[in-house]
C-alpha cells in the first residue's frame, strides 16, 4: 500500500481509485477521516461509539483511562450554614433587669444606664437604706456633668436650675447659724456675709 506521494516505486502515477485509502482490504473507517489498518489483512473494526484507542492494535478505547468521578452533589459539599445570631429586644432587657433586681435582698436597688454627650455610663446600687440610695444616685448624676466642679457645687447649681423647689427644714437653717455663731442679735446683712465668704451655705449633717 502507498501512504505517501502519489507515484509508485516504478515512477507510475496512481489513479484516484489507487489513492482511496478506503478501498484497501487492510484498512477499515472508524469515523470521519479516521482509519484502522490491519497488518495481516482486513482489521477488526471496534464497536460504534468506542472511546478513542490505539489504531494500530485495533483496539475500542483506552484501556489505561480513568473513569470520570461524581461530582459531590451542592448538598455534600455545601457547608452548614451558620445558625442565626439571637435578637436581644427592649423587653428582654427589661425583664433581665427585673429579674436581676430581684435577685437582691435589699429594700432598695436601682440600674440605671444615662448617655452624656458620647459617653454611656451606668450605675447599680442595692441598699436598706433609703437615704443612701438617694445620696448615691444624686451623686453620680452630678459627677457625670461636674467636670473640673466639685460634686457638692454641682449638685448645688443643678438644684438652683431645676423647676423643682427643695424645701429644707428649719432646724437645717438653725443648725447653720450655730455653725456660723449667728444668732437672733446677728442682721440679715452678716448672715449674707457669711454666705458669700464660705461661697455658698452648705446645712451641716
Amino acid at each position: 500500500m502507498v501512504s505517501g506521494g502519489d507515484q509508485d516505486d516504478d515512477g507510475r502515477v496512481l489513479s484516484p481509485d489507487e489513492l482511496d485509502i478506503e478501498e484497501q482490504d487492510e484498512v477499515a473507517a472508524i469515523g470521519e477521516d479516521r482509519y484502522v489498518i490491519g497488518p495481516d489483512g482486513p482489521p477488526e473494526a471496534p464497536e460504534e461509539g468506542a472511546a478513542d484507542g490505539d489504531a494500530g492494535s485495533g483496539g475500542g478505547g483506552d484501556a489505561n483511562q480513568e473513569p470520570e468521578q461524581e461530582s459531590a452533589s451542592p448538598q455534600e459539599s455545601a457547608e452548614p450554614a451558620a445558625p442565626p445570631e439571637p435578637q436581644v429586644t427592649g423587653r428582654d432587657v427589661k425583664e433581665w433587669l427585673s429579674e436581676e433586681l430581684e435577685s437582691h435582698d435589699s429594700d432598695y436597688a436601682y440600674h440605671i444606664a444615662a448617655k452624656y454627650g458620647d459617653d454611656i455610663s451606668h450605675q447599680q446600687l442595692a441598699t436598706d437604706d433609703v437615704g443612701a440610695a438617694f445620696d448615691g444616685l444624686l451623686v453620680w448624676y452630678a459627677r457625670q456633668l461636674a467636670g473640673s466642679t466639685s460634686i457638692d457645687r454641682a449638685l448645688g447649681i443643678l438644684l438652683g436650675e431645676s423647676s423643682v423647689q427643695v424645701k429644707y427644714p428649719t432646724k437645717r437653717l438653725i443648725a447653720y447659724l450655730e455653725a456660723n455663731d449667728l444668732g437672733p442679735d446677728d442682721s440679715i446683712r452678716e448672715l449674707v456675709e457669711t454666705v458669700d465668704d464660705q461661697d455658698g451655705m452648705e446645712f451641716p449633717r
